[in-house]
């Protein structure tokens, strides 16, 4: 049986290039908007990857939601009908833009081929690895016309970008007290629920499944989706949502648990979570969440959340959840959700937060012992008023002594007191 796989990129190089929102929009959706006028070419093909047995795919969407490879059925002559596509919607695009068409050749990188492969033989798991070699051979060039033709001004004429109008390119709207969040996510462990070739269809079905399921829930929260194909995940997001009042982590949580179940637990999704002021350059904020998902995040565990907090001042301070541990990260949750109530001013999350840090070595003496821990904060928090505070100092107890990781509360802490207004 004949394959032909297309990979297509350099997406991250060209969302480097942006600087407000829209610019970052426009530069991931010209990737799935070339992808899908390709496959639309082909879309009475068998196709292994994208799921596209759902027409509204193919319909204008709030995002993009084709990923850069895709694998389908061939027929004879396909690839050379495939080339002739390609030259197509690359003239489209170069109409559209307004630039020389040898301008977006010379800068994208498309690869394809066909492959033979025999009836029992996986696709995805024989066809990727050349997909990925294909890709290591990418040749810069020294012309930027295209991606600057991506960043969008104010009276260009209207083109197939202009989908993205309802992008906020204003940062302050998508701020909560000045500061928002870049995040990018991934699945973990894609491998194991696509290692039987009768799942290949159900797996492409789920993920097109979670891309709009997130999108819905980001959108809901009063963030943004940049991006949303396969298993991979872009959005921006205020820290804590003015629509639902919940914060970052229990958006991710509600896409991470949807995600799980979709492929009962064999495969689970791992995030990063840059969490910046406004004025923060926007290509730094992408790549501290990149960095985070991919160094951090996505260890030799994963199914995590790793989560950096850059304040105005130049602070920052992080850690790593480890969503694979039930007990832990729900208290984790419980915790860090304490933001929302109203009754804990940041005068007394200072003094928790000095305390813990000044009897650090005692309390990693005793974090393993629920009733010292509980004796160490009767002890010390024991003035007039502390009493309005007793079921932080219960979560605050149950956190130390569940995860006895007192690095991931000293931070989730300054999570809060960030939130809370201390912002230098």
């Amino acid at each position: 049986m004949k394959y032909i796989a297309l990979t297509i990129g350099p997406i991250y190089k060209t969302l480097q290039n942006a600087k407000k929102p829209k610019e970052l929009f426009a530069s991931s959706y010209v990737f799935s908007y070339i992808m899908r006028e390709i496959i639309k070419a082909f879309k009475d093909r068998e196709f292994i990857t994208p799921y596209i047995k759902n027409s509204n795919i193919f319909k204008d969407n709030d995002i993009g939601l084709f990923h850069d490879r895709f694998i389908f059925q061939s027929k004879e002559n396909d690839i050379y009908k495939l080339k002739s596509i390609i030259a197509d919607v690359l003239k489209n695009i170069a109409n559209e833009l307004n630039i020389e068409i040898e301008a977006i050749e010379n800068y994208l990188q498309i690869n394809y081929d066909e492959y033979e492969l025999n009836d029992n033989a996986n696709p995805i798991l024989e066809i990727t690895p050349y997909l990925d070699t294909l890709e290591l051979f990418y040749q810069t060039t020294q012309d930027n016309s295209f991606a600057n033709a991506l960043r969008r001004k104010k009276g260009d004429s209207d083109n197939f970008l202009t989908e993205g109008k309802n992008i906020v390119d204003d940062l302050k709207k998508l701020c909560y007290n000045n500061y928002f969040c870049v995040v990018h996510a991934d699945g973990d462990n894609m491998g194991k629920a696509i290692s039987k070739k009768e799942n290949i269809e159900n797996v492409s079905k789920l993920l097109f499944e979670y891309c709009n399921f997130s999108h819905q829930k980001i959108k809901d929260f009063g963030g943004q989706t940049i991006f949303a194909g396969g298993d991979d995940l872009l959005f921006f997001a205020p820290v804590v949502s003015k629509k639902t009042n919940k914060t970052i982590f229990q958006l991710c949580e509600e896409i991470g648990v949807d995600f799980k179940e979709k492929f009962k637990g064999e495969a689970t999704l791992s995030f990063g979570i840059s969490v910046n002021y406004v004025k923060f350059p926007l290509y730094e904020a992408l790549e501290n969440s990149r960095e985070l998902l991919f160094s951090k995040a996505k260890n030799d565990k994963r199914n995590n959340i790793a989560f950096k907090v850059t304040k105005h001042s130049g602070q920052s301070f992080e850690a790593v959840v480890h969503k694979g541990n039930d007990e832990v990260y729900t208290k984790f949750l419980e915790f860090v959700s304490s933001i929302t109530n109203e009754a804990q001013d940041k005068n007394f999350l200072h003094s928790i937060h000095h305390k813990i840090d000044s009897y650090k070595k005692v309390l990693e003496n005793i974090k393993s012992n629920k009733k010292k821990l509980e004796n160490f904060f009767d002890n010390y928090f024991n003035e007039y008023g502390h009493n309005d505070y007793k079921p932080f100092f219960t979560t605050l107890v149950d956190f130390i002594y569940t995860s006895e990781d007192l690095d991931l509360v000293y931070s989730t802490l300054r999570f809060i007191k960030f939130v809370k207004g201390d912002k230098e």
